[in-house]
């Protein structure tokens, strides 16, 4: 009966032997069970499905050997000092680079190759079944591994790229790019690579403008991109390291901040950057947002959403994950309490007429009996009561380490906050299912009125009432991690529910922070409505609020620029950073 059990073990075993291996690191961190992508020095791998061994394994294989090479000819330094500062062009160079990755893995070694190539082919395959388009920077880089190593993916990789691809195949064609020759230099492949997307980019856009399908504003945004990458492409070919990728250790990296966070943190907190704001002159000022049905929209209780028993079960692998935490949170935490009770501290007012007789100056009335007695007087600081509201984005891109990072890092905040006598509110946003579920059953059965608004079920989670003790609402924050539970995220209503319960407590001073990955997604309504519907109207909720002043609102993203929609906001690439940057922004407001 153990059979299956301990032959998942052993490939289980034998996946961490091939990527110590591979990876020429010992001391790497391999993880099963998290679907997040990986990051250097940390292997997330799913776990091992019993019910579809084969492609569980086969996922398994893909992900592990494409994390192995990312971790063994990745230059960070190089890779960080030559990264774009346009988001949307940040990421197909992230991308890029770990195909650069790959692809040396493939030259070197057969097996490697088969399995990253059985991977893609069942990823885009499982694409073209769920029919779900592949995002720009997958189309580009699985397109460009298909043309380097002479793959045969191109039909499939059509019907599911993203049209990016046509521009893409274009400028292969015009120009027969080669950069199979510099994947071993990894400072002239950023810089080819560079240029290759700059030029694809401006190709799509025209290609866009032609369909009439941009705003007037793209040629000015397109010449900024341009200008943007020519001045990397300049600052990086001055860039000299002596080092390759293979020699030089992650390890030495991992100490410069500056790698790890978009901007210093002097720049995270000036929010009256012009990007803040861009949004707002785009905006019409009366936004109209419909939803189709609200019959089966839940709001509930996080402990409602499983028994005690799986609650427990998954607090204690929450607790599990805290222990490898880095220990910055916890100071950054400690520091965020000494400033806060040093603020609620009393003091003494002396030298006063009446009061509290001030025992400590009786002696001056002895020496000079003329003087008359001192009183004292007990005083408040002026603090004003707080009520913090932390609202998490649930929704399917956070699965594995974000979701993880950000559920240890509220339940440390929240008990931090609460020892200085600020309460603390913990809610959760995402649908109750994937694809529209009933709410796109009605509408269908309806005969599918045009532009329907919002077409799918939301699920509101209150992991943690504001006037609920920690103690009592510890096992709630484990049950973020719980499986199936992360879907689409319908950003715009979820923050409206949060400000509208935080506006109606009667504290005076009352903050609202976001942690968000992404921009709202919800198939279901953007397939029946405009496509940056969801998209305008979470930026009309956004100016509402601020515009109110009655709630601070700060958000921040992870791998996502959310500075375009908030007016105080802040940006962090690698989800490590986040519960350091909670406190930070927690310590800077206070």
């Amino acid at each position: 009966m153990s059979k299956p059990n301990t032959n998942i073990n052993t490939f289980k075993k034998s996946i961490e032997s091939t990527i110590k291996a591979i990876s020429k690191k010992s001391d790497i961190n391999i993880l099963f069970g998290s679907d997040n992508k990986s990051s250097y020095q940390n292997v997330n791998l799913p776990e091992v499905n019993k019910d579809k061994l084969y492609k569980s394994k086969l996922r398994i294989r893909g992900r592990s050997d494409s994390a192995s090479l990312v971790n063994r000819y990745h230059n960070n330094k190089i890779h960080q000092k030559m990264s774009p500062k346009n988001l949307e062009t940040k990421v197909i160079f992230d991308e890029i680079e770990f195909l650069r990755c790959e692809l040396l893995g493939s030259v070197k070694y057969p097996g490697i190759k088969k399995n990253l190539l059985d991977f893609d082919t069942e990823y885009i395959n499982e694409k073209i079944t769920e029919n779900i388009k592949l995002s720009k920077p997958e189309t580009f880089k699985l397109f460009l591994k298909n043309n380097i190593l002479g793959l045969d993916l191109y039909n499939q990789l059509s019907e599911v790229g993203d049209p990016i691809i046509n521009s893409l195949n274009k400028e292969l064609k015009s120009k027969n790019i080669q950069i199979l020759d510099k994947i071993s230099n990894q400072k002239e492949f950023s810089i080819e690579v560079l240029k290759l997307i700059n030029d694809v980019i401006d190709q799509n856009v025209q290609n866009e403008n032609n369909n009439n399908e941009k705003n007037d504003d793209n040629s000015e945004e397109q010449e900024n991109l341009e200008q943007e990458t020519k001045k990397q492409t300049e600052e990086y070919q001055s860039f000299e390291i002596t080092d390759t990728a293979e020699s030089q250790s992650t390890d030495s990296l991992e100490n410069d901040e500056s790698l790890n966070e978009v901007g210093s943190e002097e720049e995270s907190s000036d929010y009256n950057s012009s990007s803040s704001n861009d949004f707002k002159d785009s905006i019409e000022t009366h936004f109209k947002y419909s939803i189709y049905t609200k019959k089966f929209d839940s709001v509930t209780n996080a402990d409602k959403l499983c028994d005690a028993e799986e609650a427990s079960k998954l607090r204690k692998q929450l607790d599990k994950q805290t222990e490898k935490l880095d220990s910055t949170i916890t100071i950054l935490a400690n520091k965020l309490q000494r400033k806060l009770l040093s603020k609620q501290n009393r003091w003494w007012e002396f030298d006063l007429e009446e009061g509290i007789l001030d025992s400590g100056k009786l002696a001056r009335v002895i020496t000079t009996p003329e003087s008359s007695l001192s009183y004292k007087k007990e005083k408040d600081t002026e603090f004003k009561d707080t009520v913090v509201s932390l609202l998490i984005d649930n929704s399917g891109s956070m699965r594995g380490r974000p979701i993880t990072i950000a559920a240890i890092s509220t339940d440390i905040l929240a008990r931090t906050l609460e020892r200085c006598g600020i309460k603390v509110e913990v809610l959760g946003f995402t649908t109750k299912t994937w694809k529209g579920g009933k709410a796109r059953d009605t509408w269908i059965k309806e005969n599918k009125p045009k532009l329907p608004g919002r077409l799918n079920e939301l699920l509101h989670i209150i992991y943690k009432n504001a006037d609920a003790p920690v103690r009592r609402t510890k096992k709630n924050f484990g049950i973020m991690l719980k499986e199936g539970l992360l879907k689409e995220n319908i950003d715009g209503e979820a923050l409206d529910w949060a400000y509208k319960r935080l506006n109606a407590r009667s504290e005076k001073r009352k903050i609202l922070m976001v942690i968000s990955d992404g921009a709202p997604v919800d198939d279901s309504t953007l397939s029946s409505n405009k496509s940056n519907y969801l998209d305008n109207h979470l930026k009309y909720v956004i100016k509402s609020i601020e515009k109110r002043g009655s709630v601070e609102l700060l958000a921040i993203g992870i791998g996502h620029d959310v500075t375009r929609y908030y007016a105080k906001a802040v940006t962090i690439l690698d989800v490590d950073d986040l519960g350091n940057v909670m406190s930070k922004q927690l310590i800077n407001l206070f």
